[in-house]
C-alpha cells in the first residue's frame, strides 16, 4: 500500500457492462452454427422478421455492401501462413460449431432471444476433424511450420530420455463475457463504441478499416471489463457484426456474449502433442533437448493477432534456463473444426515451461540425483548474461541461482523430502515439484510491427498541471483489475514528492492517450516508463517556472507536498503556480504556459522484451484408491525488477497460480468426434474453487531492469507459466515411487487413477 493511501481507498466500485444503456438502444441475438463443418444450404427468416419487438434480421449479404476491408489473419514476416477469411456472419462455408450466422435486432434482449429461436437453417454436413489424432499430417493441414535451434550434438555414450505430452484446449473463463454497444451516426460519419476490450486503439484501427473511414472518426470507450485474460484482446466476428447492424440500422444496438456463447466463441489455446528428448552424458552434463510440438488452432487464425504464439513461444522457450551444447525443436500448428486458439493468459510459455522441468526432472530420476540441485547445477551461469538462448530468446539478466536458494529455503525443501520418505513408508502419496520458468514481458515492436498488425508496443503519458494544482494523467494503459492505474499514480506521485489524491488518472479511451492497452506484462514496464519520464518533465518546468517567479535558481528548489520551497526560505504552493500559469500567464515567460502540460513516450527498441525470471514449488498428495489429487501448498520466488506495489505484485503472482493450478487439474474444452462442445457450461468445464487452490506464498528476488528509469519488468503472467510445471512435476514426483507417470493435462482424478492401475498391474 502506498503510504499516502488508507485502507478503505482499495474498496472500488467497478461497474458492469450488461448495465450500460443508451437511448433507443437495440438488442442482439446471434443464430449459431450448431454444426462444426458444412455449408449453408437455406435459411428461413420470415418468421423471424415479423415477431414482436423485432427491428432486424441480418445475413452475411446485408453487411456485405459496409464492409471495406474483409477480416483476414495475415502476418508479413510468416507469409506462408494465411487465415481463411473471417466474415461478421457466414455466407457459405462452416468451420467450427457456433459461428455466427444470422444476427436479430430487437427492442428487448428477450425479443431478440425469441426471433432468433424462429430462424431456421438448413446444412450440408462435411467430413469434421476435431482433435490432433484425426489431423492428416500433410501440407493441407498445416496451418504454420518453424524450426528453431542448431541441433543437438552427437555423443555415443549419452543417454538419451524421450517423453509424450499431451495437453488439453482450455480457454479464459472471465467473469464478465464479451460486451458491446455500438452506435453509428450517419449525419456526422462517426462510429462511438463501448466495448468489454483489453486494447480501445487496436479496435479504433480495425473497424477504421473494416469500414473505410479515418481513425479519427472512431472512438472506443472500454472501462471495467470483469476480465480479460487474453479473451478480450482479440476483435470477433459477432462483434465486427454488431457494429455493422448500428450502421445498417442507424440506431445504437448492444450484443453481450452469453455463458454458453463464451465457450463457443471465445479465443481457446493450449491444444498440444508433444515428443520430446533430454540428451545427458553418465556424469549429468546436459547436452541438449529436442522437441516437436503440434499445435491445433481451430478452423481461422485469430483475427488479427494470429493463433501462432503458442506454436513460436513452444519452440522458443524449451530448455531456456539451461546451459546446453544445443537444443532443436520443430512446432507446427494445423487447422482443425474448433474455434480459433488465441492469446489466453501465458501464450504459450507454460507448454516449453512444463516440458522442460519434466525433462529436468526425469534426467535427474535416472541419475539418481536431487531435482532441486540438478536443477541449480546446470543453470545458465551468471557472467553468461546478457545471453541469447539456442532458441533464440533473449535475456538481460536472470537470477536464477538466487530464486531456487530462496525456494529451497521458503519451502524447507530437504525437511520435505525426508517427510515424503517417511510418508511413502506409511503408504501416502506425497510429491514435491519444483519449476522454473522465465516469462517475456514488456514486448517491443519486433513482434507485432514486423508481421505487420496494428497493436502498438508505444506506451503514451500525458501530464498536465490543473488550475487547481492538481495533476491530470492520461494513459495508454488499460486495467482490467491488475492494478496498474494505481500503480501508474504511485509512479508519478513519487515522481513528483505529491500525495498520491493529487493525481488523477484517465485511460482506457481511444481519444485519449494512445497505447497497446494490457497485454504481455506491459502496463508499468513500459507505461510506467512513459509515466515517469513525463513526470520528470513536468517536474523540471514547475521548478523552472517556480525559480522565475521567486527569483530563485531552479536546482535550489524542491517540491514536496504540494509546495515549492528554496534553501533560503523561499515559497510557492503547486496551486498558486498553476493559478498564475492559467490566469495569470503574463508574469511568466513567452511560451511558459506549454510547459505544465507535457507528453512522452516509450517502447522497448533497445531490446526485444524485458525478460523475468523465477521459480514455483508445489506440494500435493495423492488418494492411491481415487487418483484424486490435492495441492497442499505453493510457493513462487519471483524476479520482475523493482516493485513498485508488493500487494499489486503479489495479488497478479497468487491469481496467476491459482488459473494455472486450476488449468493443470481441471480445465479443458472437451469436443466429441463431431466438433461439438460438450463443456460448454461451468457445470462441466471445472474452473478452480476456492477449496482447490492451496495457500500461495510468495517471495521475491530483485534485479532491476537495465536500461529504463524504473528498473521494472512484467509479472502478470509469472503465475500461470510456472504453476502447471511445478503442479504436474509434483503429481508425477508422487508416482515415481511407482515408477508411473501422468503424460496428460488436465491431470484429472482418472488420468492418476489409470497411472496407478498401470503400477499395480506391473508389480502383479
Amino acid at each position: 500500500m502506498y503510504p499516502d493511501q488508507k485502507p478503505g481507498d482499495w474498496l472500488l466500485e467497478g461497474g458492469m457492462f450488461l448495465d450500460i444503456t443508451l437511448p433507443r438502444l437495440a438488442h442482439l441475438a446471434f443464430v449459431r452454427s450448431t454444426i462444426a463443418h458444412g455449408l449453408l444450404k437455406n435459411v428461413e427468416l420470415e418468421q423471424a422478421k415479423v415477431m414482436p419487438g423485432v427491428v432486424g434480421v441480418m445475413v452475411a449479404a446485408d453487411y456485405a455492401p459496409l464492409i471495406s476491408e474483409i477480416p483476414q489473419t495475415r502476418l508479413d514476416n510468416m507469409p506462408g501462413h494465411s487465415s481463411p477469411q473471417q466474415l461478421p456472419l457466414v455466407e457459405k462455408h462452416i468451420r467450427h460449431q457456433g459461428e455466427p450466422i444470422v444476427v436479430v435486432a430487437a427492442e428487448t434482449q428477450l425479443q431478440a432471444e425469441d426471433a432468433a429461436a424462429a430462424v431456421h437453417l438448413e446444412y450440408t454436413e462435411l467430413p469434421v476433424i476435431s482433435d490432433l489424432q484425426s489431423i492428416n499430417f500433410d501440407d493441407d493441414h498445416i496451418a504454420s511450420e518453424i524450426e528453431i535451434g542448431p541441433g543437438v550434438p552427437e555423443n555415443p555414450t549419452a543417454i538419451h530420455l524421450e517423453a509424450q505430452f499431451s495437453f488439453g484446449r482450455q480457454t479464459g473463463v472471465t467473469l464478465e463475457p464479451r460486451g458491446i454497444i455500438a452506435n453509428y451516426d450517419n449525419i456526422s460519419d462517426e462510429l462511438t463504441v463501448w466495448q468489454s476490450h483489453q486494447s480501445p486503439h487496436l479496435v479504433q484501427v480495425l473497424l477504421a478499416r473494416i469500414l473505410g473511414i479515418a481513425e479519427n472518426r472512431v472512438r472506443v470507450h472500454v472501462g471495467d471489463v470483469g476480465g480479460g485474460f487474453g479473451v478480450k484482446l482479440h476483435l470477433y466476428p459477432d462483434e465486427i457484426a454488431t457494429v455493422l447492424a448500428a450502421r445498417l440500422l442507424a440506431m445504437p444496438v448492444k450484443y453481450v456474449a452469453t455463458r454458453i456463447e463464451s465457450f463457443q466463441s471465445d479465443a481457446q489455446a493450449r491444444e498440444f502433442d508433444v515428443t520430446a528428448t533430454i540428451s545427458f552424458t553418465e556424469d549429468g552434463e546436459l547436452i541438449g533437448m529436442e522437441g516437436d510440438f503440434n499445435n491445433a488452432i481451430g478452423a481461422y487464425s485469430i483475427f488479427p493477432r494470429s493463433s501462432v504464439g503458442d506454436s513460436i513461444q513452444a519452440a522458443v522457450q524449451l530448455g531456456a534456463p539451461y546451459k546446453m551444447e544445443g537444443m532443436n525443436s520443430r512446432s507446427r500448428t494445423f487447422w482443425q473444426n474448433k474455434p480459433p486458439s488465441g492469446a489466453i493468459r501465458g501464450v504459450g510459455q507454460p507448454i516449453p515451461c512444463t516440458v522442460t522441468e519434466q525433462l529436468i526432472d526425469m534426467a535427474a530420476r535416472n541419475l539418481g540425483e536431487d531435482p532441486a540441485l540438478f536443477r541449480r547445477r546446470h543453470y545458465l551461469d551468471e557472467e553468461a548474461f546478457p545471453h541469447t538462448t539456442h532458441g533464440g530468446l533473449y535475456m538481460d539478466k536472470l537470477s536464477l541461482a538466487d530464486c531456487i536458494d530462496l525456494l529451497i529455503d521458503q519451502m524447507s525443501y530437504f525437511e520435505l523430502r525426508e517427510e515424503q520418505e517417511r510418508l511413502r513408508r506409511n503408504g501416502i502419496l506425497r510429491g514435491i515439484g519444483i519449476a522454473t520458468f522465465v516469462e517475456q514481458t514488456a514486448l517491443g515492436p519486433g513482434l507485432y510491427g514486423a508481421a505487420g498488425v496494428p497493436a502498438t508496443s508505444v506506451e503514451e503519458c500525458q501530464i498536465r498541471l490543473e488550475a487547481d494544482g492538481t495533476i491530470r494523467v492520461e494513459t495508454g494503459a488499460t486495467d482490467q483489475g491488475q492494478g496498474t492505474l494505481t500503480g501508474i499514480r504511485q509512479i508519478i506521485a513519487r515522481a513528483l514528492n505529491l500525495d498520491l489524491d493529487t493525481i488523477q488518472i484517465y485511460s482506457s479511451d481511444s481519444a485519449g492517450a494512445r497505447g497497446g492497452g494490457a497485454w504481455a506484462s506491459r502496463g508499468l514496464s513500459l507505461a510506467g516508463e512513459a509515466a515517469v519520464l513525463a513526470a520528470e518533465d513536468l517536474l523540471e518546468n514547475i521548478l523552472n517556472m517556480a525559480g522565475h517567479l521567486l527569483q530563485a535558481t531552479p536546482t535550489t528548489l524542491k517540491l514536496k507536498n504540494n509546495v515549492i520551497m528554496g534553501t533560503g526560505g523561499e515559497s510557492l504552493t503547486l496551486k498558486d503556480l498553476a493559478k498564475t500559469a492559467w490566469y495569470q500567464p503574463y508574469n511568466l515567460p513567452d511560451g511558459a504556459i506549454e510547459l505544465f502540460s507535457v507528453g512522452r513516450s516509450y517502447t522497448s527498441q533497445e531490446r526485444p522484451h524485458f525478460m523475468a525470471n523465477g521459480i514455483q514449488g508445489s506440494l500435493v498428495d495423492i488418494d492411491m484408491d481415487t487418483g484424486k489429487v490435492k495441492p497442499l501448498k505453493h510457493w513462487v520466488v519471483e524476479d520482475c525488477g523493482n516493485i513498485i506495489n508488493r500487494d499489486l505484485v503479489d495479488g497478479q503472482i497468487m491469481g496467476g497460480s491459482a488459473q494455472g493450478i486450476g488449468g493443470a487439474l481441471n480445465e479443458s474444452c472437451h469436443y466429441d468426434a463431431n466438433g461439438q462442445l460438450i463443456s460448454g457450461s461451468f457445470l462441466d468445464y471445472a474452473v478452480p474453487r476456492a477449496d482447490d487452490i492451496p495457500p500461495i506464498e510468495v517471495s521475491h528476488i530483485i534485479t532491476p531492469q537495465i536500461g529504463t528509469k524504473l528498473g521494472v519488468k512484467g509479472v502478470g503472467e509469472a503465475g500461470v507459466i510456472g504453476a502447471p510445471a511445478s503442479l504436474w512435476g509434483a503429481v508425477n514426483d508422487a508416482l515415481s515411487y511407482l515408477g508411473v507417470r501422468v503424460n496428460r493435462q488436465p491431470i484429472t482424478s482418472e488420468n492418476v487413477l489409470n497411472a496407478i492401475l498401470r503400477a499395480d498391474k506391473n508389480i502383479q
